[in-house]
């Protein structure tokens, strides 16, 4: 299930997030493509060890953990401190999986995938992320501060920039419910009972699908 989360950083925060971003040092993005990535990844990344970087990863994180939608797509558990990557003309990602464990060792499981668009779409050409699914290809290049969380194990790329620059924050998460499918189920439950809530909140059917919700993540959570 793919999740589109709108507004995740609000129209200031993508500003400052990109002020910050230009003035911080960039490095090669293939330190963190791993051994399998270092020949399909052209991009760049903040330095972590610029003044800015903490500030920034505070305010991302906590915008992702107060974000009620992004809660009940994601459940999370874990959430790794994001990467702010910079794909200039002709830079890409090649198709590839996101490795299962990040983080050090033994690291941290990832379910999911999340990429926080921040440059105007309009603004650079290409540098659509991509999902290679069952079917088939799922472009995605959405407005700044809009984000998509994907699960993990789809085959992605982001394909090259023809022009200008694309701004993103990449970040992976441990989900509580380990299980894609489960996840869906109770996804859609909680669509539905919230338009109950909306339209019906004193009936019978809401108390209902509320209590098999709440009911199915207590069987299917891992905290």
């Amino acid at each position: 299930m793919v999740a589109i989360i709108k507004s995740i950083l609000d129209e200031q925060q993508v500003k400052t997030t990109l002020q910050q971003m230009a003035s911080a040092p960039f490095v090669d993005g293939r330190m963190s493509a791993g051994p399998l990535g270092q020949d399909i990844k052209r991009n760049t990344q903040m330095s972590n060890n610029h003044a800015a970087y903490k500030p920034l990863v505070q305010t991302v994180m906590n915008q992702i953990s107060a974000n009620a939608e992004f809660n009940v797509a994601a459940i999370p558990k874990r959430i790794l401190p994001p990467i702010f990557s910079i794909y200039d003309k002709d830079m890409h990602y090649g198709s590839h999986v996101d490795a299962s464990l990040m983080g050090p060792y033994p690291g941290m499981r990832t379910d999911l995938s999340m990429t926080i668009f921040l440059s105007d779409p309009q603004s650079y050409k290409g540098g659509e992320l991509v999902m290679e699914t069952v079917f088939g290809e799922q472009q995605y290049k959405l407005k700044a501060g809009d984000a998509v969380v994907y699960p993990t194990h789809y085959v992605h790329h982001v394909n090259p920039v023809r022009s200008g620059r694309r701004a993103a924050v990449v970040t992976w998460i441990e989900s509580m419910v380990r299980d894609p499918a489960k996840r869906e189920i109770l996804g859609e439950l909680a669509e539905v009972t919230k338009w109950i809530a909306e339209t019906h909140p004193e009936s019978d059917q809401f108390k209902i699908a509320e209590k098999s919700r709440l009911n199915l993540l207590r069987m299917w959570a891992d905290t």
